[in-house]
Order: structure tokens, then sequence, then C-alpha cells
């Protein structure tokens, strides 16, 4: 069974396909090729440094990696540095060191390669239309500590090579990656991994892909059919075509490509924008990380635990938050900032009474403690400052001209929320039905993280 974790050419998502003994017999024939043609990996004692049978093809070490690779020396020594960071990462989060050494092939010009270079037709026609592929060689028990180990390949674009790095490091160390949604999800996610304060830093067209259509559920996610089938039928009936000539191989997929397979692949490019959004979400809002990586480690080691039994106790919990991620997500959207707090305890004021909290202006919608009853009236009163930039002025509750830095507010009722609620340093409203309030900074969700200040709000049930 060969595993292939695939990258798009051109594109920032990749798919990892997992090619099942169902296939048909001329594509085992290649696969089987693939094994045959590749051989061992080279051996641990050889120089750090040597010349592949072409010329232009050189093997450079690092802790981890054996890097065959076509790339100059600066530009392969860089190379090897990000795969380390990127190594790093995914042990550190999974807890887990690499299992020995990942031979690792990065492709810089496919004309400088051919099967001497353990670089078989097959894999060069995946490299040449769809960016990476990384196979699991099964090792003997005795002589490795790993049950297998991956050989993977790879264009030279660098989010291409970090993907392929990450299911490197789940085939070799675990051998199990998970589903659909999760396995390719965490491998854009390691690619596109936010900065220290957690900011969403993506492709444009990954916000585009997630806003251009219907908002998905976490169900449609989770629960949807595979996205990387159609590739490998893709990819199978390609394979179909070739008659084992080098350059057939090479020529094949462009005659069984046309406007379904078009479509298909706009389809899976809009499923990985949807894994990416779920993985991001879900492994830094800290209503839900634990348990993530929780999830996480039990479909590495293929156990039975599912997300639906992870997260049963705040599904819909779940659910409103990531709808409003989908929904506000831009270049700086951090998740942490936004996250909602649901242990807030939260009391009917009776009339006359009131509360006072202290609400940031680094921050999402902020719990006040206070559940308005339809039909009662509230007063609302600020003190204080706060900042909506660095270097901006100080802003009363009221905020500016524009509105921005306006305290605002919503209310929330079955996972619903109102239309924003203005309230400014000093107001009154009658509440239109039950609900928590919630309140925050008015300011756009990407540039909150740059907010600074407080202001003291008092709420007061008039009637």
């Amino acid at each position: 069974m060969i595993w292939f974790c695939m990258a798009f050419i051109g594109r920032t998502f990749c798919s990892n396909l997992l090619l099942k003994q169902s296939f048909a017999t001329c594509l085992l024939i290649w696969l089987g090729a693939v094994s045959v043609t590749l051989g061992s990996p080279p051996d641990e004692d050889r120089t750090n440094q040597r010349t592949s049978r072409s010329s232009s093809i050189r093997v450079y070490r690092s802790a981890h990696f054996r890097l065959h690779t076509d790339l100059s020396e600066p530009d392969a020594r860089s190379m090897l540095v990000d795969m380390e960071s990127t190594l790093d990462k995914v042990a550190t989060y999974w807890r887990q060191p690499v299992s020995g050494i990942i031979d690792a092939y990065i492709i810089d010009d496919l004309a400088n390669w051919s099967s001497r270079d353990h670089l078989n037709p097959m894999t060069q026609l995946m490299l040449q239309h769809i960016g990476g592929v990384t196979i699991p060689i099964p090792t003997p028990k005795k002589r490795e500590p790993f049950r297998q180990r991956a050989l993977m390949y790879a264009i030279s674009r660098p989010d291409v090579v970090r993907h392929e790095v990450v299911h490197a490091y789940c085939c070799q160390t675990f051998g199990y990656s998970g589903p659909d949604w999760y396995k390719e999800g965490m491998a854009d996610t390691i690619c596109m991994l936010p900065d220290k304060q957690g900011s969403v830093r993506c492709p444009q067209e990954v916000l585009d892909s997630l806003q251009s259509e219907n908002v998905p559920s976490v169900n449609d996610i989770i629960h949807g059919p595979s996205f990387t089938d159609p590739l490998f039928e893709t990819i199978k009936r390609a394979a179909s075509l070739v008659d084992g000539n080098e350059q057939s191989v090479v020529a094949a997929l462009p005659s069984a490509w046309g406007s379904a397979e078009d479509e298909m692949l706009r389809k899976a490019k809009q499923s990985y924008a949807h894994s990416w959004a779920l993985c991001h979400f879900l492994l830094l809002n800290k209503n839900y990380n634990k348990r993530f990586r929780q999830l996480g480690h039990s479909f590495l080691q293929n156990a039975k635990l599912t997300f639906d039994q992870v997260f049963s106790n705040d599904r819909d919990q779940l659910e409103f938050e990531f709808q409003l991620f989908l929904q506000n997500i831009a270049q700086g959207y951090q998740v942490g900032l936004c996250r909602w707090q649901w242990d807030k305890p939260f009391i009917v004021l009776e009339p006359g009474n009131h509360i006072a909290i202290l609400i940031q202006a680094a921050a999402g919608y902020q719990p006040t403690g206070c559940t308005v009853e339809q039909g009662g009236t509230y007063s609302f009163h600020t003190e204080g400052t706060w900042q909506i930039s660095p270097q901006g002025k100080q802003l009363n509750a009221d905020g500016n001209h524009h509105g921005d830095g306006q305290l605002a507010g919503v209310i929330l009722s079955d996972y619903r929320v109102t239309e924003t609620l203005l309230l400014g340093q000093s107001s009154h409203f009658i509440s239109k039905g039950p609900g928590q309030l919630h309140v925050r900074c008015q300011d756009r969700w990407s540039e909150i993280a740059d907010n600074a200040g407080f202001v003291r709000l008092t709420i007061k049930r008039e009637k």
C-alpha cells in the first residue's frame, strides 16, 4: 500500500492520497517500480555531500534529513534549515521526535533528473503536474526503530516542501495521519503557522476561497466525503494511459484532464481551505486546543476516538465560534484574542441594581455578566480611555468620528447574536429580547491586536 502526499504546483493547497489495493494493475506495476527503482536510501556513512549519477544532483545532510537535490549549495543548505525548523515545530506539537533520517528529494528543475537519480517516470509525472509525493517504505523491525521509512519528493517551492515534511514526519514516526480534513488541514496549518501572537497569515487566495461560497459547518468538514479520492482517480486514469515509455508518462496527465477535472480541483481547493481553517481555529483557541491535541494523537495512533466524542459537551459553542471566525477572518486575525469566554457567570439584574466590569480594547466580545430581559431598560456609563493603534489618540468609549473605538455590544441567545448595539460612553436601551450581553471595543477584527487600554463599564437596570 503506497501513501501519496501531494501539493499542487502554483497553488497553496496540498492533498494526500492513500493509494488502495483496488488500483488498476498498470498503476500497481508503476508503484511497485517506484520502490524497486528507488531502492534503499543511501547508507548512513556516506559523505555529507557527493555527486549523484547526474552531475547536477548532490546530497546534503542535516540532523534529520538526507537531501538529494539539484539546488545550488547555498539554496540547498538554506532549504535544510527551513525543513529542520518545520520538523521541530511538528515534533514539538505532537510531542514525539522523528524516528530516523528522512530521505528528501527536492527538485528544482525536472530536466536535471531521470530514473537514474531515483526518480522514476510515474514520480516525475506527479511532481510535474501535482507538486509533491511521500512514499512509505516498510523496514525490518530488527534494523530500524520505526515501522516504515518516508521517501519524500517535492518541487523546490518552500510551502510544498514544508507540507511534505509534515507528511513525512507522520509517515515515518507514527505510520498514520487521520482523516483527510485533519492530515491535510494540519499540514497546511504548519505551512502557514502563525507568528507568536497567533495572527492569521496565509495567501489571500485561501481567504478568498473561504469567503466565496456558503460557509461550511464543522459537521460539513469533518463528515464530508474524501476530497483526495477524486485526485487519486485522476492519477489512476492518467496511469492507465502510459505504456512504459518515459515520455508517454510525462505526457499522460494533460490528455486525461478536462473541465470535469477542473471542477474537481476547484472543490478540492476549497476543501483544503476549510480544513486549514478548522485546524487553525482549534489549534489556537484555548477553549478547545487541549482536546484537539488529544484527538490528533488518537488519529496518529490509529485509535478509535472521534471528533464527536471529544467535543460532545460543547459542540454548539464550538460551532458558534467557528462560524464567527469564518465570517470575520482576515490577515492578522487572532483566534486567541477573539475567543468567547464561556465560563463567565451571568446574573439577571433587578431594577435599581448595577454591575461594573473592565473591558479590554485588545480583545473580542467580552462577557459583561449581565443577562438582559425583554422589555428591561438598562443604562450604560464608562470611565477611562483606550487606543486602537499604537500611536493613536486616547479615545473614550464614544470612539472617533468613524466609530472606531466605540463601545459596542451584542446579545447572545441560543448561540445567536443580535445586530450590533452601539453603546458609546453613556447610553440607555430597552432590550427587545432576553440574552447575555457581550461588549467590545469596536475595531476591525484583524486589527484588535495592537489596541491598548481599557474602560470601566457600569451597567444599571433602570426598570
